[in-house]
């Protein structure tokens, strides 16, 4: 199913890289990592919020784990990109096209 979803981005991506001017292209996967970060920073509150028993062996509770943990990193590592990177990110969604400067050189 990944490896699906994967292929099918990239060719939506090429898609774009050809047939897109570039700031349409960087907002719309700018947008697409915002929208992905948040559904993901809501399903992990939503895990670890409801503290549900679930039957698992050893095995399968260190891989919940380890995707929990990377899970709440990238997170906290988007969250701290997106206040870094706050002033750019506003000039890709809300730019205007006519303040395009060296990308369509």
């Amino acid at each position: 199913m990944e490896l699906y979803l994967f292929f099918a981005f990239l060719l939506l991506y090429i898609i774009t890289a050809f047939m897109l001017p570039k700031r349409l292209q960087y907002k719309i996967w700018t947008l697409a990592f915002i929208i992905s970060f948040a559904v993901t920073s809501i399903a992990i509150g939503f895990v670890r919020l409801s503290r549900q028993d679930v039957m698992m062996d050893a095995n399968q509770l260190n891989w919940y784990y380890i995707l929990f943990l990377f899970g709440m990193i990238s997170v906290a590592l988007g969250a701290f990109n997106l206040w870094m990177y706050r002033k750019p990110l506003w000039h890709i969604i809300f730019g205007q096209e006519t303040e395009d400067d060296e990308d369509e050189d």
